[in-house]
């Protein structure tokens, strides 16, 4: 049995900040928060997608906690997943329900790192500057600062990063969010328990973050959207021709390319 396990943000969907980037045509509002438009996907990538969840596994791997996921109403009415994995692997959704057993894994696991409270305190002591917005703590696994992304010097970003590696978490900047995620919640982690549970025997993947770089290099057949943050750091990755929607249908057309080859 083969799946498919992506990440969402700018992997499938995207913002209308990105949409003004690279540009798009056909698309659909999948998103929204308190009356503003947030999220949208091409038509022709729902359409792709509705093909791949019928021919094999779904799999959802986002960074966004399980409210924020289950603000993507396509994911909740059209094309409906048996499984996702949110919180950067923090949580396994089973047909919308968290699994317990692996909630628990993780809890387990941290116990391994910094806690989250030592955390956020040491890192408000070394930030320099007043560029941060908001800490906001997701499903109270990691954090993660809204910033004015003009007002942050790279060195600083450099140095937190450094810092944060030191105490066993990972980091991650992404627009206007700088994600701090303790090692044991990682996406990759969470699909290969899926692997081992679901008997999967090939799992294709997609991402555009640093956050993604394990579940893209991991996977037995891994893509990088070229306009990802993740291949300025790993170049090597494999990389999509085309940005923004278009990369998304050019990756989802290799997969079912792929099948039709396997199955005649």
């Amino acid at each position: 049995m083969r799946a498919f396990a992506s990440d969402l943000d700018r992997t499938l969907i995207y913002s209308s900040k990105m949409m003004n980037q690279f540009g798009a045509e056909e698309f659909q509002l999948i998103e929204t928060l308190e009356g503003k438009e947030i999220s949208y996907i091409s038509n022709k990538t729902k359409n792709l997608l509705q093909t791949v969840n019928k021919e094999m596994h779904f799999i959802p791997v986002t960074t966004r906690t399980i409210e924020q996921y289950r603000r993507i109403t396509l994911f909740q009415n059209e094309i409906v997943p048996q499984y996702a994995v949110t919180s950067n692997g923090g949580h396994i959704l089973r047909n919308g329900i968290v699994l317990q057993d692996w909630s628990d894994h993780i809890k387990r696991s941290l116990k391994e790192c910094l806690p989250l409270e030592h955390f956020v305190r040491e890192l408000q002591t070394l930030v320099q500057g007043n560029w941060i917005e908001r800490i906001k703590d997701a499903d109270h696994l990691f954090v993660y600062l809204i910033i004015k992304r003009d007002q942050v010097l790279e060195e600083e970003v450099n140095r937190l990063f450094n810092w944060a590696r030191e105490q066993g978490w990972q980091p991650s900047l992404q627009g206007r969010k700088m994600y701090f995620i303790p090692a044991p919640v990682n996406k990759w982690k969470a699909v290969a328990y899926l692997k081992k549970e679901l008997g999967l025997t090939y799992i294709h993947t997609a991402g555009d973050s640093l956050l993604d770089y394990d579940l893209i290099q991991n996977g037995d057949d891994g893509y990088a959207p070229v306009h990802g943050e993740v291949l300025e750091t790993y170049p090597n990755l494999r990389r999509t021709k085309q940005s923004g929607m278009k990369a998304s249908e050019e990756i989802i057309e290799s997969i079912l390319s792929q099948l039709a080859s396997h199955s005649t």
